[in-house]
C-alpha cells in the first residue's frame, strides 16, 4: 500500500450491519478503496464470535485488511485519548487515524461522527452510504438493499428507512 494511498477506517457497526444483511462479501467492492479493521475494533468485534470469525474469514481472503493503530503517532495517540473521553474505544480509533492520515471513515454513528468530520473535512461513509454506492453501481439491486435493510432491522441495527425508496442518497466527494 502507497504511503498516500486512501483508506476506509471501518468501525465495528458498518461491519456488524453488513454481517446481519448478509452481504458481507460485497462490502469490500463497494468503493474503490481499501478496507481496514483498527486493532481496537477488531476487539470490539472479538466480542461477538460470530461475526469475528467471519471478519477473519474477510482477512485471511484479504478482502479487508487489519491495521495497527499507530502508537507512534503523538498526535493521533492524543487525539484518540481526548475522543475516547465520550466515544467507544473503536469509533475514537477510527476518527483520530483518519483526521490525522486523511482517510475515509465509515461509521453510522451520525451523532457521535458528523459534526467532528464536518470539522476536520474528514470523508465519512455510513452504512446507507454503501448501500447507496451498491445500488448506483450495481453491485446491490433496489430489492437486495430492501433485504439488507430488512434483515438489519429484524435484529434491531439501527438504519434511518424502512425501504430504499424512503432515502435520499448523499453525493460523496472522495479527494
Amino acid at each position: 500500500m502507497k504511503r498516500n494511498e486512501k483508506l476506509i477506517l471501518i468501525d465495528a457497526d458498518v461491519v456488524s450491519h453488513f454481517l446481519v444483511g448478509g452481504y458481507i462479501l460485497t462490502l469490500p467492492h463497494i468503493f474503490p478503496y481499501p478496507i481496514r479493521v483498527l486493532d481496537q475494533v477488531y476487539a470490539e468485534l472479538e466480542r461477538f464470535p460470530n461475526r469475528k470469525r467471519e471478519v477473519d474469514n474477510l482477512l485471511n481472503l484479504k478482502l479487508i485488511g487489519k491495521m495497527a493503530f499507530p502508537e507512534s503517532d503523538v498526535n493521533i495517540k492524543k487525539e484518540f485519548f481526548r475522543l475516547r473521553r465520550n466515544r467507544g474505544v473503536g469509533e475514537s480509533a477510527c476518527m483520530a487515524v483518519a483526521r490525522y492520515r486523511n482517510n475515509i471513515l465509515a461509521s453510522s454513528n451520525l451523532r457521535d461522527i458528523k459534526d467532528y468530520c464536518e470539522a476536520f473535512k474528514i470523508t465519512y461513509l455510513t452504512t446507507m452510504d454503501f448501500l447507496c454506492q451498491a445500488l448506483k453501481s450495481g453491485k446491490m439491486s433496489r430489492i437486495q438493499c430492501d433485504e439488507f435493510i430488512s434483515a438489519v432491522k429484524a435484529k434491531r441495527g439501527k438504519l434511518p428507512v424502512e425501504r430504499m425508496d424512503y432515502f435520499k442518497c448523499r453525493d460523496i466527494l472522495i479527494q
